[in-house]
């Protein structure tokens, strides 16, 4: 039996997507084994959105190399979609795809190994406007599934290479959605997660007047879907009618992600962003407005060319005042093939990794303000899984990852006590308080 191995760098999509290069080469009889072990093939699932990411993906080829100099090594997703003139540079690789060409990766690396297509079979994603369905059925413990609604974006945001490695936007048909959701639900699944690369888009390119709003409210009448929570949605797509029906629907989990990116005016202007600072601070006050309770997230970024010191103090201002759950801070790095990557970088690598710092001190802060007011309260939560101790791991609708003392079924939908929370997000624990199911899943 051939043995093949993934490494993955980046996103949430780029894991689903190698949960199902997994999916595909299991069926055919492959075994799916640890990247640090040897294996026949090794695939590596490329990021592209910091210099970092490129030098991580660089480093985990080479290193697949070294594991076995016999084996076929591949570079997959955004690094090689976009710079593959750059992947071609690292001799370790035998084989460079892009991003559609993951969807058919088995039959491909197939034919290179035997010897029928050449070192590069990049495609290139602009010249595809097919969708790719992606439903991942295996993470944690078969309680949750992730379903791709949505793929590609088109805003072009002066920072961003994500357009040049994921292509146009495309969504899947509604009624295959709502087909796919039910399925699942049949299968199990309690909670489903609705990914895309630019999920708050979902509908634009179809007829029939759909969005997300529209999507949304359709699946949440299936019967039996427990839990429905969506991925990251830009700030300027919360219309009236999504606030509406994510926060009116308790099938619906009180989490939502929503990037900012700066809260300097100046700078989103630079970043060819959509929205003001402004703009950002209703959406959030609408939406708290009908759930004071729910978990906002976001994404921030520092150290954007330009960005003066009253700039960052405007971003860190506004971070303060608004009631995040938790932050993803990132320090600015340059994209080749952007528009940012033209303008002069002067901020210091100092002072980006020293702005960098200030934002995640608050942004701990503010996660465990937000999870501390839940300790003592009574919250449902689905088990995700069983640890090696004899406890077990349990996510609540608005995203507190508890661990509880006592050995449950993933799967089993339980009230919990939240007793304790700690510095890192995934420290927090509970106690069993209902094993019952709380909701009438039926209905």
């Amino acid at each position: 039996m051939k043995r093949v191995a993934f490494y993955t760098l980046g996103c949430k999509m780029n894991f689903h997507e190698t949960a199902y290069m997994e999916e595909l080469f299991k069926k055919a009889g492959y075994e799916v084994v640890d990247f640090d072990e040897e294996a026949d093939i090794y695939i590596v699932n490329t990021c592209t959105v910091t210099s970092t990411a490129d030098a991580k993906s660089r480093k985990a080829l080479r290193k697949a190399k070294q594991k076995n100099p016999k084996a076929l090594i591949v570079a997959t997703g955004c690094y090689s979609e976009v710079y593959p003139e750059e992947v071609e540079k690292v001799k370790e690789v035998d084989f460079i795809t892009g991003n559609t060409e993951k969807f058919h990766i088995l039959e491909l690396v197939e034919k290179r190994l035997k010897g029928e297509l050449p070192r590069i079979h990049v495609k290139g994603v602009w010249k595809d406007r097919n969708f790719y369905p992606l439903t991942i059925r295996h993470y944690e413990g078969r309680t949750r599934a992730f379903l791709k609604v949505q793929q590609g974006c088109e805003l072009f945001c002066s920072y961003c290479i994500i357009p040049k490695a994921r292509g146009k936007m495309v969504s899947e048909e509604p009624q295959r959605v709502i087909e796919q959701v039910k399925e699942l639900v049949d299968a199990g699944y309690k909670e489903i997660v609705l990914t895309g690369t630019h999920l708050g888009a979902y509908g634009v390119d179809l007829e029939g007047n759909w969005n997300l709003a529209k999507l949304i409210e359709e699946l949440v009448k299936i019967p039996g879907l427990y839990r429905l929570r969506i991925s990251s949605v830009e700030p300027i797509e919360f219309t009236d009618d999504l606030i509406e029906v994510v926060t009116g629907s308790e099938k619906v989990a009180p989490h939502l992600h929503i990037p900012l990116q700066s809260g300097s005016n100046r700078i989103l202007t630079l970043m060819r962003r959509r929205y003001r600072a402004e703009d950002f601070r209703k959406v959030v006050e609408k939406i708290l407005s009908r759930n004071p309770e729910i978990c906002i997230g976001t994404d921030v970024m520092v150290g954007f060319p330009g960005e003066r010191e009253e700039d960052f103090e405007e971003t860190r201002k506004f971070v303060e005042e608004i009631p995040f759950g938790y932050l993803h801070v990132f320090p600015y790095s340059k994209r080749k093939g952007t528009v940012a990557a033209t303008m002069k970088d002067d901020v210091p690598p100092e002072v980006k990794k020293e702005r960098a710092s200030i934002l995640r001190e608050i942004g701990k802060r503010k996660s465990v303000a937000y999870r501390e007011r839940f300790v003592g309260r009574e919250l449902e939560a689905l088990v995700l899984s069983q640890l090696p101790d004899g406890n077990s791991t349990a996510l609540t609708g608005n995203y507190i990852r508890v661990i509880l003392n006592e050995e449950l079924k993933p799967g089993e939908v339980v009230k919990v006590k939240l007793t304790k929370v700690g510095e890192k997000r995934e420290e927090n624990y509970g106690e069993v308080v209902d094993r019952a199911l709380l909701r009438n899943e039926s209905s």
